[in-house]
């Protein structure tokens, strides 16, 4: 009915003093429930997201399901003197992965990767350097707690060692659903022990720095393939600033890779 039409009906029933509306009139305004189109409601975590914001939710959640798993984790002796587990942080898409050997002392302290004055500088090659952001990119290591000369003691500071073969197998599961999780484009190793582990190789830093390789370090996925670029580890570049410019020309390639 057209809406004149139903403005006279109401008048003439002001008019002779009928102040409420029938039920049989609702019609006129408004068609029963069941004849409206209902539509379907989104989920509330989901609504109003584009697909690529959907699956970085899926994989920061992936994510958060390893941490949660491996928060208490006690498979080695390194739980025995941990202070704080460092799972790891970044962008759970980032096309970027850099993997050290280890928490250091502040990183035990702290909880977080790459703190303290070398993660100072890796914060500085990647912000002032690569002109992105530390939050773009993720950053692991190959053990999650600290390994120290001294486990007695995770007060005392110049304690650290690399990790143990043991350490390391029993760590290693951890790393790689963290590099399922992500998919990263390129990971750069960060000294040599990350080097030698990701590539299971003997040689040293300085023999496999400068080179790119391509990897599969997923057992479980063959298929996905991902470029390594070796490094040194900030806290040598502290120690010696010369080795600086070839780190510098390690990061350009990583440059080069990421913008292909």
């Amino acid at each position: 009915m057209a809406n004149h039409k139903l403005k006279k009906i109401l008048t003439q029933m002001r008019d002779v003093g009928i102040n409420e509306l029938p039920s049989s009139y609702l019609s006129l305004i408004a068609p029963p429930e069941s004849a409206q189109k209902k539509t379907p409601q989104k989920s509330p975590a989901l609504a109003g997201r584009s697909d690529s914001e959907k699956l970085r939710t899926s994989h920061f959640s992936s994510l958060e399901k390893i941490k949660a798993q491996y928060l208490d984790c006690k498979m080695c002796p390194l739980a025995k003197s941990r202070l704080r587990l460092v799972f790891g942080e970044g962008s759970a898409r980032a096309r970027l992965m850099f993997i050290g050997e280890g928490p250091g002392f502040t990183e035990d302290h702290l909880g977080r990767p790459f703190v303290g004055r070398s993660g100072n500088l890796l914060t500085d090659i990647i912000t002032r350097g690569m002109k992105m952001k530390r939050e773009d990119v993720y950053i692991a290591n190959i053990v999650k707690c600290h390994p120290m000369k001294d486990p007695s003691d995770p007060e005392k500071h110049s304690n650290d060692r690399p990790p143990s073969p043991e350490e390391v197998s029993k760590c290693m599961p951890i790393l790689l659903k963290q590099i399922d999780a992500i998919r990263p484009e390129v990971i750069c190793t960060l000294g040599s022990p990350a080097a030698k582990i990701m590539l299971n190789r003997k040689d040293g830093i300085s023999n496999l720095r400068g080179k790119i390789f391509d990897i599969r370090p997923l057992p479980d996925d063959p298929d996905y393939r991902v470029k390594l670029v070796p490094t040194f580890h900030p806290a040598y570049l502290l120690r010696n600033p010369p080795a600086k410019k070839p780190a510098w020309e390690d990061i350009k390639v990583i440059m080069g890779l990421l913008k292909k």
